[in-house]
């Protein structure tokens, strides 16, 4: 558990004085209003008095932005070689509770560490929020959680991401929403589903079921599976599959002690691989709702709900005999520009619907006969 305070502080690492406002209220948000954020500004060992000056201005201002934010801050500015050995040096003598640290991303803000990133993880003696800052200031809470991380293995990250998200969402009173993802194999923590009033299941991947979901005002907090593709995926195919919202990936240091780990963000900075665009096509999605314990939602009040984004079929209720939960299930019939599109109106649809508090719906693809609209409307001409 962290527990920012004094002795323990954020510590975030800027080598760019200039680029600290947002992560300043990202880190304020998870030092909490008890914690302490450490500031520090990396120098060049050819930096001079001006650069120095420089720095510490910047500080003072950032100081005065603090007041605002509620939180205590304190900074220092300090020459490095390099900025990573900066980074560890600092890590080592400060010994902070959390370090957040800013990246590159698929967005239109500069890098401000550089390839740092790429050196930190895996070396750090602390957990680690790595922040992607987005174009629009965030107002929704996302966390996606996959099969992978509910492993032996990666229960620490999955821990470390579920505070992170719990003290931005108490900081800043964003509305949030848990998307599962991958297989459902058992029923998630009660730490997670408390994060969302639901849960939306996407059988998918993370990262296609994160594209149709998120919205560019979204802070996507993401924990990391203990293996090298589990932080490529939280990181570059998250990155790439949300390219305008801000991206928090939690890093537990036990898990990321794993040859190859670090050069698993090495494209985390790249923009996502040009796809065309998919063509018009029906989609054929079966809804899955389980129903909270005691709730009244009719089929009648779901497929009213499906209708809204397309032609409705098979709705029916039932009680599958190894759960203790009601569900709901219906194919819904979306004619959209490809899969995601479709799976985005549908999950947005259920996701508005204050009558499914409390639920966890899973969407999955029928392709059984996926027909293109030129090919619906060749058959059903006269």
């Amino acid at each position: 558990m962290l527990t920012p305070d004094d002795d323990h502080p954020v510590l975030v690492p800027v080598a760019n004085p200039a680029s600290i406002g947002p992560l300043l209220g990202h880190a304020a948000a998870l030092a909490g209003p008890h914690g302490t954020v450490h500031l520090l500004t990396l120098l060049g060992p050819n930096a001079d008095a001006d650069d120095h000056a420089h720095a510490e201005q910047g500080l003072d201002e950032v100081r005065r932005d603090a007041d605002i934010l509620g939180v205590n801050v304190r900074g220092e500015v300090r020459t490095a070689a390099d900025p990573a050995s900066g980074v560890l040096t600092a890590v080592a003598e400060t010994t902070p509770a959390l370090v957040v640290m800013g990246w590159r991303g698929q967005s239109s803000n500069t890098d401000i560490f550089g390839r740092l990133i790429d050196h930190v993880v895996g070396r750090s003696s602390v957990p680690l929020a790595v922040v992607r800052l987005g174009l629009q200031p965030p107002s929704r809470l996302l966390f996606p959680v996959s099969e992978e991380h509910l492993l032996p293995g990666g229960t620490g990250s999955l821990s470390l991401a579920i505070e992170l998200a719990q003290r931005v969402r108490e900081h800043s009173g964003f509305p949030s929403t848990v998307l599962r993802t991958g297989a459902r194999t058992g029923e998630l923590p009660e730490s997670v589903q408390r994060l969302g009033d639901r849960v939306h299941h996407d059988p998918r991947r993370a990262h296609k079921a994160v594209e149709a979901f998120a919205r560019p005002d979204d802070l996507i907090v993401a924990a990391v599976a203990p293996t090298a593709s589990g932080l490529r995926a939280a990181t570059t195919h998250l990155a790439w599959a949300a390219p305008e919202a801000t991206l928090m990936v939690a890093v537990d240091v036990g898990p990321t002690r794993n040859k190859g780990i670090v050069d698993a963000v090495a494209d985390a900075g790249r923009p996502a691989p040009k796809r065309p665009d998919p063509p018009a096509e029906e989609v054929r999605i079966v809804v899955t709702i389980r129903l909270p314990e005691e709730d009244t939602l009719t089929p009648e009040r779901a497929e009213e709900v499906l209708r809204g984004v397309g032609d409705t079929e098979l709705v029916m209720s039932w009680w599958p005999a190894s759960d203790d939960r009601a569900h709901i299930g219906a194919t819904v019939v979306v004619h959209s520009g490809g899969v995601n599109a479709a799976m985005a109106r549908v999950m947005t649809a259920m996701h508005d619907a204050p009558d499914l508090q409390g639920a966890e719906i899973t969407y999955e693809l029928d392709r059984g006969a996926p027909r293109t609209r030129a090919e619906v409307s060749s058959r059903t001409s006269p």
